[in-house]
């Protein structure tokens, strides 16, 4: 697994960034087929298929329990579960340190006890995400906010209200043309 992209975008720093940041980062580990290790659809190998299980019944309780047996079906079967098994650690290591070379230092800190990509993305995600009524304001807010003085064209001016205009219908809160309309005018007569 290499990078083949380099990631656009901030490191995230908090809430204030967290929205860009998640849809440059989805879309960062889908390319780069980190996204396999953080969603499951990649997991360890399973060792059944390679080594027996031996199962044995305790006297005093009654309990089975089952182990792996120490030797594998075959040799070439025992070097294959340990090929994968290498390559999967090592890929998700990498997972793991891509995702933590994209948030800031602070969050490294604060999510220093994590030691696989998926918990700490399940980490990010519980901890930063907010609720649909912030989102809604935050958008909602974007738009009022937007200047055109603040953009180098009118196509950034535009890109910018539509992504905001798109969140919003996302969340179920699509908001009409004309009222759309209105804003603008208002922003440029003030």
């Amino acid at each position: 697994m290499t990078s083949f992209l380099s990631f656009k975008g901030d490191k995230l720093i908090g809430r204030s960034n967290y929205i860009e940041w998640k849809n440059n980062t989805d879309l960062f580990l889908e390319i780069n087929d980190y996204i396999s290790y953080i969603d499951g659809s990649k997991s360890k190998p399973n060792k059944a298929l390679y080594y027996g299980i031996i199962t044995t019944r305790d006297k005093e309780s009654g309990k089975e329990t089952s182990a792996y047996d120490s030797d594998p079906f075959s040799r070439e079967l025992g070097a294959r579960y340990a090929d994968r098994l290498v390559e999967f650690n090592q890929n998700n290591k990498r997972a793991l340190g891509v995702l933590k070379s994209i948030i800031s230092n602070d969050n490294n800190d604060r999510f220093k006890d994590k030691t696989n990509a998926k918990d700490l993305y399940d980490s990010i995600i519980n901890t930063f995400s907010a609720t649909s009524l912030e989102l809604i304001g935050r958008y909602f807010d974007k738009i009022v906010d937007t200047n055109y003085n603040f953009f180098n064209n009118m196509d950034e001016y535009t890109s910018n209200i539509q992504s905001s205009l798109i969140y919003l219908s996302k969340l179920g809160q699509p908001i009409n043309k004309p009222i759309i309309a209105c804003l603008d005018y208002i922003k440029r007569i003030t």
